[in-house]
């Protein structure tokens, strides 16, 4: 039985330069904390004045001086990313609802239609729950990034050795680490957007009175779900207040982690 012909709008994607601007904000951030760190770490270690010889023992008084440095650092720099984190998120879903609604009135105007553009108590709720996710994400990063340079260091200070041998290993560790959790940072921002688009765009939709959509698979990724490779073939429809039926689990398009999936809104008429 051949389905029902019904007329679709064009999928609503994910905005590329709110994604690079999410990851501008973070990246500013986490390059003058690693640097600040990193130089504060390596003064102590080169030229601490409580070492009387070249060598560092872990029960030498730098040990503590280190680790004292390094909880006065972890407090500013948390507080530092804190203070950003709410501003960030909100510019983050204002960037993102704003692309939403351009998406969808291009493509209704395409189709000669008209879109009320209303705000309603589920997308308040919406951006309340993206505006906290997104504020404990960003806190995070610094979180983590202490957590691992407290042990990056005191794995390089129990090796013991000359002190400016040991310097140069530990600023390359940072180097390191820099990237480790630059890389947090972009996937978080890519991931976020997409998540935040997703469900702004459903909250919207709904709003105007479009209740399904079809799954549109991204065609990108090195290794793409099958699942959703499959659905996007199939065109499988589904109910934007529900999500669609993937491997035993309701979901929208961009939800999973590393999904860039979208979706077609299906017109009610």
């Amino acid at each position: 039985m051949s389905r029902k012909k019904t007329k679709s709008l064009k999928a609503v994607n994910y905005n590329a330069g709110n994604i690079k601007w999410y990851q501008r904000e973070l990246l500013a951030e986490i390059r003058e904390m690693n640097n600040d760190v990193k130089q504060v770490v390596l003064d102590i270690i080169r030229s601490n004045p409580l070492a009387e010889d070249s060598q560092l023992a872990m029960d030498a008084n730098p040990v503590q001086l280190v680790k004292r440095t390094i909880d006065a650092l972890a407090r500013k720099w948390v507080d530092a990313f804190v203070s950003k984190a709410t501003p960030i998120s909100d510019e983050m879903v204002k960037k993102t609802e704003a692309a939403v609604d351009r998406g969808l009135l291009a493509s209704a105007r395409q189709e000669s239609l008209t879109i009320n553009m209303q705000w309603t108590s589920a997308m308040t709720e919406k951006v309340d729950a993206i505006i906290a996710e997104n504020v404990s994400l960003i806190r995070s990063i610094p979180e983590k990034y202490f957590t691992e340079v407290e042990g990056m260091v005191y794995r390089a200070v129990a090796k013991g050795g000359d002190r400016k041998q040991l310097a140069d290993e530990i600023e390359a560790s940072f180097g390191k680490r820099h990237g480790i959790t630059r890389r947090r940072a972009e996937f978080i921002a890519r991931d976020q957007t997409r998540k935040a688009t997703s469900a702004l765009s459903a909250a919207r939709q709904q709003a105007a009175g479009i209740v399904e959509a079809e799954w549109v698979h991204s065609g990108g990724g090195h290794k793409p779900r099958q699942s959703h490779v499959k659905a996007g073939k199939e065109r499988k429809r589904f109910k934007l207040s529900e999500g669609c039926l993937i491997d035993g689990e309701y979901i929208m398009p961009g939800q999973l982690t590393n999904c860039g999936c979208v979706w077609k809104p299906v017109l009610p008429f």
